[in-house]
């Protein structure tokens, strides 16, 4: 019932917000709580950073992400070689798709190997001016952009320790954002998207990439294997240099490259 009292004043913000461009400066405080990936518990880079947030913040973010939706899918912003974060994309889709190229190859007597990157800190890193611009170019302008430069300045957050054992918590000192799209928030994901959304034009014609949010594999042909050996190169050196042109980084050790075999001729 709560609902009906507070349905019209949230309205009301929210279209306020939209309208003049502006985030409220009060939703931009958020708690990092790390969230244990794998690895040794020790070793500070196997957690993620999860934002939280207060629940009047993610109305707001919904509200600006259902625009920004609606505007990528009607104007078809979002490049195919994308799956992650998507509506009706799923992981199945991109291991079906690599699975079908690399049959493919096999069936037309070529050699086929396959680039999977790993990226250092990907979500933490996104410059804000590199993602604004790139915004703009794709055609997000005026009050919209005036919002989301205004949701990232004068952005804070503290880092929340939790003791379950001892029902205690304890906080950081409030520390500014200058870098990265938050994990844990309504935008977030969407906004990375964005941010990755010309990597697949860094490559040739004779590379197929395939992008799940900030995983990126690059599959590359040939009909020899020197000539494989080169279009390799040429694919991580691409790769590469747009990763460093957009302020991310490749993490080498958990980069890999394979070249796809069959102990069959024939791949059905």
């Amino acid at each position: 019932m709560s609902s009906l009292f507070i349905i019209s004043p949230l309205t009301c913000i929210c279209n306020n917000s939209l309208s003049h461009g502006i985030f409220p400066d009060r939703l931009k405080y958020s708690d990092i709580r790390p969230l244990f990936k794998k690895g040794e518990k020790t070793n500070i880079s196997n957690y993620m950073p999860i934002s939280l947030l207060t629940s009047f913040s993610k109305v707001l973010e919904k509200a600006m992400s259902i625009q920004l939706i609606g505007h990528l899918n009607n104007n078809n912003i979002l490049v195919e070689e994308q799956f992650g974060f998507r509506t009706k994309s799923l992981t199945d889709e991109a291991i079906n798709k690599l699975v079908n190229e690399i049959c493919k190859t096999f069936n037309s007597k070529h050699l086929i190997g396959g680039i999977f990157c790993d990226l250092e800190k990907d979500f933490n890193c996104v410059n804000h001016e590199v993602l604004l611009s790139k915004l703009e170019l794709y055609g997000i302008k005026g009050k919209t952009k005036l919002w989301l430069e205004s949701y990232f300045i004068n952005r804070y957050q503290r880092l929340l320790i939790t003791n379950i054992n001892l029902n205690l918590n304890k906080f950081s000192t409030w520390g500014k954002i200058i870098l990265g799209v938050l994990q844990g928030l309504i935008l977030g994901p969407l906004l990375f998207l964005i941010y990755i959304n010309d990597l697949p034009k860094a490559v040739n014609d004779k590379t197929v990439p395939i992008l799940f949010a900030d995983d990126t594999s690059l599959l590359v042909k040939s009909s020899n294997y020197d000539d494989l050996c080169v279009n390799i190169n040429d694919a991580f050196h691409s790769i590469n240099q747009w990763f460093k042109v957009n302020k991310l980084s490749i993490n080498f050790n958990k980069t890999h490259y394979i070249q796809f075999t069959a102990r069959n001729k024939n791949c059905i």
